[in-house]
């Protein structure tokens, strides 16, 4: 049965790459235009956990990435010309229209306290900004940053988001307990934070639901973070802000080359969408 399946999936991805194929051969250039044009507009949002030391944690080993190679991404986007900015300011941009070539936001989610030892330095070295989304049952414990950590991150100009307080699986739970996941881990990480106001959420594992976006409107947040890749435009923040897309980052052992692999997919899949082709879709399948 298994097989069938993944002959089934092989046929799809099979027929779309030789469909693909023979319309770049005829519309290549246009393509090609057409993506330059769309990436432009689009800016990518990067989801970090890790950096730096080792943590106790049950993470494939791809998802700790060394100080050495967090530094060559921040080094390559600052030679491209990025901006690197918090998605608190790519939202922002985006609600307003303006700009968004050569930015792109960095994001790390869980709270982890090498990102204080470890990133925080390095984004103050290429006067980058990044935003953390912390779970508020872990804060202060062993491998996670306490309150001091995450106010001298607001006092360095990141941004703090929420990243609920049991890090629940959002659009698996039984909805009564959305209020506590996203009113209560807002309103109690704002207390912690002495009157910051947080403006987003990352979803745990990138789920979500209909549900969810209700509550993220109702208690207040102004964007919300899923696990589908892509790249944010305009028009995608106009339509549904709490449905903004990253790529996660790791280290598949191809140093460089492999995080601008990551960057361009962002780029790639946002366009296919606007053609509407989403891969996400196929992705989720494949992975269910």
């Amino acid at each position: 049965m298994l097989k069938k399946i993944a002959r089934f999936f092989f046929s799809i991805i099979l027929a779309f790459v030789i469909v693909f194929g023979g319309f770049w051969v005829f519309f290549g250039d246009t393509v090609k235009e057409e993506y330059a044009v769309y990436k432009k507009s689009s800016a990518p949002i990067l989801l970090y956990h890790a950096v730096g030391e080792p943590v106790e944690i049950e993470w494939p080993p791809g998802m700790i990435l060394s100080a050495s190679l967090f530094e060559e991404h921040l080094q390559y986007l600052t030679q491209e010309g990025y901006q690197i900015i918090t998605v608190a300011e790519l939202a922002d941009r985006l609600k307003l229209g303006y700009s968004v070539e050569k930015f792109v936001a960095m994001s790390f989610d869980d709270g982890y306290r090498n990102n204080h030892s470890e990133a925080l330095p390095l984004l103050k070295k290429y006067n980058a900004k990044a935003s953390f989304y912390i779970v508020d049952r872990d804060i202060g414990k062993t491998i996670y940053m306490n309150q001091s950590q995450l106010l001298d991150l607001i006092a360095s100009d990141m941004e703090i988001g929420s990243h609920t307080i049991n890090h629940a699986p959002l659009a698996l739970i039984d909805p009564k307990y959305l209020p506590w996941e996203i009113g209560s881990a807002k309103k109690f990480l704002e207390k912690k934070l002495n009157g910051y106001i947080l403006q987003g959420k990352a979803y745990p594992n990138g789920g979500y639901d209909k549900n969810v976006i209700n509550a993220m409107q109702e208690y207040g947040f102004v964007y919300g973070l899923t696990g589908k890749v892509g790249a944010n435009t305009h028009q995608n923040f106009a339509q549904a802000p709490y449905e903004m897309y990253r790529i996660s980052i790791v280290d598949d052992g191809s140093r460089l080359e492999g995080f601008k692999r990551r960057l361009e997919r962002a780029y790639i899949w946002g366009y296919l969408q606007t053609k509407g082709i989403d891969l996400n879709i196929l992705r989720e399948m494949l992975m269910k």
